[in-house]
């Protein structure tokens, strides 16, 4: 039974799987901050250098990456340029949560780490339109 439930989870189930996971993930570490019980783990990442920006840069970009994935590369058109709604999506979200920092005693709202958000989700954005089209050579190459 559970071999048969984890075939099921293929293509675009396991990519819907994989993005929501990463965001509950990008969530509970929200979460900690807010309530001030980040893990040990978590606090040591703050005292290397530049680890903070470097956890935002990957972070929302890996969070991008997958959610580019898991809605197929769609694009919404902003000003008659077309945007990738996975990007667009997670750029709002980052933006929206770096505000809300403003709201906490334990949180600091800090432009530089809205920044290397919205920075992090470009690059990722790029590379998951790469690897889309590199896993279409490939398709191509084997049909």
């Amino acid at each position: 039974m559970y071999s048969k439930s984890l075939r099921s989870l293929t293509g675009q189930n396991l990519r819907s799987v994989l993005a929501i996971g990463f965001f509950l993930f990008i969530c509970w570490i929200i979460f900690t901050a807010d309530t001030g019980q980040v893990p040990p783990q978590l606090q040591q990442i703050r005292k290397l250098p530049y680890g903070d920006k470097v956890g935002h840069f990957t972070l929302y970009g890996m969070l991008a990456f997958l959610v580019n994935l898991a809605l197929n590369h769609k694009r919404v058109r902003i000003f008659s340029l077309p945007v990738l709604s996975g990007a667009l999506l997670v750029g709002i979200f980052a933006i929206v949560e770096e505000f809300t920092q403003i709201a906490f005693a334990t949180r600091n709202f800090e432009l530089m780490d809205m920044l290397c958000d919205l920075l992090g989700i470009t690059v990722f954005s790029y590379l998951s339109l790469q690897l889309a089209a590199w896993l279409q050579g490939l398709r191509s190459k084997v049909n």
